[in-house]
């Protein structure tokens, strides 16, 4: 049976068309049923007579510097809307590259907490030099957590891990300035005092080591922290193969250089392309929902499609209600 994903294709820094037709790419691949939020007259177009699609025609949308409070204030948004079919069961997951503060209020709006969960967590995938993503969670769904509630985003995160990527150990750290127990702010010290009883934890990680080292499979952190970590990275990442570019532009012998190590340069940028890893879930809230990178590519919209479908074959919301649970 498809699997029913609303994918709102408005609001994100590509055309509507292009997201398109990456969603359109994954469904090709699996049994998917996809359900376009947006203006009918700019997703219409791009949509074949065959595809397993349909329209949720929706005028209105969020843009992305819209504040997240005056963003949920209208129910007729394609985040809105889209997340309003997940609430009503008419389907299976809601996946949206648009502005993300509003995906997360408008989750807790209309979808509210599962029973249990102390704060929703962004679960973003990192790729990393082994070839290997981490997760790292919150990336910006909680802003000023307490240390139950990191604790707790080790629990659903961890069990991410293993029922979608198929950890079957997943490591735990926790993000801080240093790997001492000590380091860190009030709020890293006291979540360290509570994630030292996990068989599964490893300890504090810093930044640094995350995409190098890669010293555990889930790190933990506030959304705030999260966010910047992950913006910082993806600014690291692009000056260095900008710098790149400059240097094997100049003289002839760098351009020589630049074509033997070619091969060598494109495994490198597939490893660190965060095309591959599209799509963090947010977890806690009672629906599969889905946030996609803001400058996804089509390949990119493929990928965060096809994760948002083996993540609803795991009915990992389920699952994370059931860990959450009294007698889960």
């Amino acid at each position: 049976m498809a699997i029913r994903i609303v994918v709102d294709v408005m609001g994100a820094d590509r055309a509507p068309g292009e997201l398109v037709a990456g969603a359109l790419a994954a469904a090709d691949r699996l049994p998917i049923h996809l359900i376009f939020a947006g203006r009918r007259r700019l997703i219409e177009p791009h949509l074949p007579e065959e595809a397993h699609a349909e329209i949720l025609d929706c005028e209105e949308f969020v843009p992305p510097d819209v504040p997240p409070v005056q963003a949920v204030r209208s129910r007729a948004t394609s985040i809105a809307r889209g997340l309003e079919l997940l609430a009503r069961g008419k389907a299976e997951a809601f996946l949206s590259p648009g502005n993300t503060g509003a995906v997360v209020a408008a989750s807790l709006l209309i979808l509210g907490r599962l029973p249990g969960a102390k704060r929703p967590g962004i679960c973003a995938s990192l790729p990393t030099l082994s070839g290997r993503e981490l997760l790292l969670i919150d990336v910006g769904a909680t802003a000023d957590p307490r240390p139950e509630h990191l604790a707790q985003f080790a629990d659903m995160g961890a069990l991410y891990a293993r029922e979608v990527l198929g950890f079957s150990r997943p490591k735990v750290g926790l993000l801080s300035i240093g790997t001492e127990p000590l380091k860190g702010d009030k709020l890293v010290r006291s979540a360290h005092a509570l994630l030292a009883e996990r068989p599964d934890f490893v300890g504090n990680v810093e930044p640094h080591q995350l995409l190098i080292e890669r010293p555990a499979d889930v790190v933990v952190t506030g959304g705030f922290a999260g966010n910047l970590t992950i913006k910082a990275l993806e600014g690291g990442a692009e000056a260095t193969w900008e710098a790149l570019r400059s240097a094997v532009g100049g003289a002839l012998r760098y351009k020589l250089g630049a074509a033997l190590l070619k091969p060598a340069l494109k495994a490198l940028a597939g490893k660190l392309s965060y095309d591959h890893y599209n799509g963090a879930p947010l977890l806690g809230v009672r629906g599969l929902v889905m946030v996609a990178h803001g400058r996804s590519s089509s390949r990119a919209m493929e990928a965060a499609v096809e994760r948002t479908y083996w993540a609803a074959k795991a009915e990992v919301v389920d699952r994370i209600s059931t860990a959450l649970s009294p007698d889960g």
